[in-house]
């Protein structure tokens, strides 16, 4: 099997085929997406604002260290999220297109065209990536949401070079990624002074359980996701919060999920995502901001193992 380190880099590698193919252009000539767009709501939160478009992420180029609170916008018109990635000392995008991207654009269009399995995927990885690619470090990021969502998760960044990429699938197939949603983001080593949230809410992600501790009741709550295990294979723990229609099947949503299906993370979504955080090493932990009207919905972890899928209905 694909190893968990491999597995939760693969995604970034997208990326760096997106940056290597088609560097894009910002879809909106009036954003200063070179400037510091963050938004010092107080002296106690540092906000950095990003659109999202179908392709495209608009947002800073450069923001400060410490904790930082991304608000994902989606002005799409699929599911998109931010996933953040920090690159190992000295490696850069041009070092990723080159080592990184040119092997892995091969070996997913044999994957995704039939020629090989995910074992067999996940094998000829392991033999063209270079040694330092599994130092690539997750850093979380806001889950997937909706068209016309909000998604804001918080998390505590150092200084470094970082990849914020989605590779959420169009309807025919192709990642978001490699139609240009990827881009590079300079964390500096001025803080942000910004302070740790507090939450109402806690979840403890380990293997294979999602543990979950405080009143899930209407309104807007602060949800804390304490990453204390990962499983050694897999895409890693993560969490994402979904919205339920009546009908809707778990089972077809935990599928979906899984971007090496062929259909998986494949426009359109089996359901309305709210947000959540993608995955951060053993040890960290992530914020996430949800607003829970009444409905039906479900905590579900990216890598699918047992007791990673939490239902739960507000009144």
């Amino acid at each position: 099997m694909i190893s968990r380190r491999l597995s939760c880099a693969i995604g970034i590698v997208l990326a760096a085929i997106s940056l290597a193919a088609c560097q894009p252009t910002d879809p909106d000539p009036s954003a200063d997406t070179g400037s510091r767009q963050a938004t010092e709501v107080s002296s106690d939160v540092y906000v950095v604002e990003i659109l999202a478009r179908d392709y495209a992420f608009v947002g800073p180029a450069e923001i400060s260290s410490g904790w930082t609170t991304f608000r994902l916008t989606n002005e799409g018109t699929e599911h998109h999220f931010l996933f953040l990635s920090l690159l190992p000392d000295g490696k850069m995008f041009d070092d990723y297109v080159a080592e990184v991207a040119l092997p892995f654009d091969s070996v997913w269009h044999e994957l995704r065209d039939g020629t090989i399995d995910k074992p067999e995927a996940g094998a000829m990885l392991g033999r063209l990536l270079p040694e330092w690619f599994g130092s690539v470090k997750p850093m979380g990021g806001p889950g997937l949401v909706a068209a016309g969502g909000v998604a804001q998760t918080s998390v505590e960044l150092e200084p470094g070079v970082y990849v914020m990429e989605c590779y959420v699938k169009t309807p025919d197939g192709e990642f978001h990624g490699m139609l240009g949603m990827a881009r590079p983001l300079t964390v500096t080593s001025d803080a942000s002074g910004a302070l740790e949230p507090q939450a109402d809410i806690e979840i403890t992600l380990s293997n294979y359980d999602l543990r979950i501790r405080g009143d899930m009741t209407a309104g807007e709550h602060t949800v804390a996701v304490h990453f204390q295990e990962h499983p050694n294979y897999g895409l890693g723990n993560d969490v994402h919060l979904v919205r339920l229609e009546d009908g809707t099947d778990t089972e077809q949503v935990v599928r979906w999920m899984d971007w090496m299906n062929v259909d998986g993370l494949r426009a359109p979504g089996p359901a309305q995502f709210v947000g959540g955080t993608h995955e951060m090493p053993v040890g960290y932990t992530a914020y996430f901001t949800v607003n829970l009207a009444p409905g039906r919905y479900a905590w579900i972890a990216e890598s699918t193992a047992e007791g990673m899928v939490r239902e739960f209905t507000i009144e």
